[in-house]
């Protein structure tokens, strides 16, 4: 949950939606964060029973919703053609006007920690006994390091990433940057969502070099204790990756998707928009996975098609014969 204090005129008038009411509400959530006193949106065409009975639990709430939307509980609701659209221009105001609280309160650096005189440290932020920091990077503001982690040359940490303890985080990789999440204004055009969730990397977490992790929308993305990712590992909003999992290259994480414990995911591999890879589950290279996998499952890539060249086969030609 994003904590900020926000009056319903306030949310109103982000979004554009007349009326009155002067309820207020200690942040934003998701729907299946389970909090009073809450903005939410709901972006159903037909509302699962689940949710809406979860829904009917909560106290104190706001809820941006499609047109028609009704709910049995005394939660308001604001009426938006696009409730995903509306919610990310709450998001806006709430970074706007600095309403988060912040991960940080006070910079304080321990005696022992190592950092480069070519990193850049920002602002307020904690770095802990041991920490390395090599040339290059750029650190903060609103960033914590936990004891004995090593950050490489050229990593850039934005605001509200923390990462435990005896973590490396490996050259070049950027961790809690805004995701690949985009609304539509007014005239149709393509915007940029606010993410204001952060990245959270536990203890003895191994991030490879040129990896990616972006920052949750609402919630933080997650990367839990001893997951271990690989070069090139693109991991995007929400994701969680949980403990002992392993990701070796060149994977990319589609938003909301889960790595569950033990997993394994092989080179190449792509795990679709909020998919599930279950606990031990075994990912072959280039498989793409669309639909969730159990627990101990194992998801194989088809083979190539392979046989020789006909004898007649011009072995000067550049590439297939009669490509385009």
């Amino acid at each position: 949950m994003i904590r900020a204090t926000l009056h319903e005129q306030e949310i109103r008038r982000a979004i554009g939606a007349p009326g009155d009411g002067d309820r207020v509400v200690d942040g934003v959530a998701t729907l299946d964060t389970v909090e009073d006193c809450c903005l939410f949106f709901v972006n159903y065409k037909v509302v699962p029973a689940a949710v809406r009975g979860s829904l009917a639990t909560r106290r104190g709430c706001i809820a941006i919703a499609p047109k028609g939307f009704t709910l049995d509980s005394d939660c308001v609701v604001i009426e938006s053609s696009d409730p995903r659209a509306a919610i990310s221009r709450v998001l806006g105001f709430i970074r706007a006007e600095r309403r988060q609280p912040p991960l940080v309160t006070a910079r304080v650096i321990a005696p022992s920690a190592v950092i480069s005189p070519l990193a850049v440290i920002e602002g307020d932020v904690e770095i802990g006994d041991d920490v390395l920091i090599e040339p290059f990077c750029m650190i903060g503001p609103d960033v914590r390091i936990g004891r004995g982690s090593i950050i490489r040359s050229g990593v850039r940490l934005h605001p509200r990433v923390t990462i435990g303890e005896e973590s490396v985080i490996h050259a070049n990789s950027v961790l809690g940057h805004d995701g690949y999440g985009f609304v539509r204004d007014e005239k149709g055009n393509k915007t940029r969502m606010p993410h204001l969730g952060g990245v959270i990397i536990g203890a003895h977490v191994a991030i490879g070099p040129l990896a990616s992790v972006a920052a949750g929308t609402i919630v933080p993305t997650i990367v839990e204790d001893y997951a271990k990712l690989g070069d090139y590992v693109c991991v995007g909003h929400n994701v969680r990756i949980e403990k002992n999992a392993s990701l070796t290259a060149h994977i990319i994480l589609a938003g909301h998707s889960v790595i569950a414990t033990e997993a394994w995911v092989g080179v190449n591999a792509s795990i679709g928009e909020g998919r599930r890879v279950g606990a031990h589950a075994l990912v072959g290279m280039d498989v793409s996975v669309q639909s969730d996998l159990p627990d101990h499952a194992i998801a194989r890539a088809p083979r190539p098609d392979v046989k020789p060249r006909p004898d007649d086969d011009d072995l000067m030609g550049i590439g297939f014969a009669g490509r385009s």
